[in-house]
């Protein structure tokens, strides 16, 4: 009789074949950022000043530079996420262009310890894969799902994935702490989410 295996080892299997395709995704559609940005604005900015997290692109992540440009351009405070530590909810930080970023965790610059920190009415999530139903995969360290708990705990929140749209993916399992999304953007549109939780 085969042992099943553990939810952790199935959501490496889904994050290694999610990997891939958000690279070829990558290589293949160059101007993608600038499309996503355009249709965040369209669907998911507020009229009135808000403050917006957003995350600083890594390796093949979609880009959120078109997206920083345009929501400055009306008016937005722009977040950036800070690891405070491993386990723990990340802090966001206010980015403000004549700043110099500090190298953060992982190598993903940062705002200093100088940036005031402030509470994100919407958050620009980076993604490997997301569900229909919301269900985000991760890279695993549990850090936006430990953060948007928390936001939640403390109030209305707007968690909105980024990515290309062939990060959709039918499947991929969840976990009882996995935070879901209230939407999605991509290079092809924006989809609004029903929140399972």
């Amino acid at each position: 009789m085969l042992t099943p295996l553990p939810l952790t080892d199935w959501k490496t299997v889904f994050r290694k074949r999610a990997k891939a395709m958000r690279k070829e995704a990558a290589a293949r559609h160059p101007n993608a950022a600038r499309f996503a940005a355009s249709h965040f604005m369209l669907h998911f900015a507020p009229n009135e000043r808000a403050a917006i997290a957003i995350y600083h692109a890594h390796g093949d992540e979609l880009d959120t530079a078109p997206l920083a440009d345009a929501l400055m351009r009306d008016g937005h405070a722009i977040l950036l996420p800070v690891v405070v530590e491993k386990n723990a909810p990340l802090l966001f930080r206010l980015w403000e262009v004549d700043k110099p970023l500090a190298e953060g965790a992982y190598g993903i610059p940062a705002p200093g310890e100088d940036a005031p920190a402030m509470r994100p009415d919407i958050v620009v999530v980076p993604l490997l894969g997301v569900r229909p139903d919301g269900a985000r995969l991760g890279m695993g360290g549990g850090f936006y799902d430990r953060t948007l708990e928390q936001l939640r705990s403390e109030g209305e929140i707007l968690a909105i994935g980024y990515g290309y749209g062939a990060q959709r993916m039918d499947r991929f399992p969840v976990g009882p702490h996995d935070q879901f999304l209230d939407g999605f953007v991509h290079e092809n549109g924006a989809d609004r989410i029903d929140r399972r939780r």
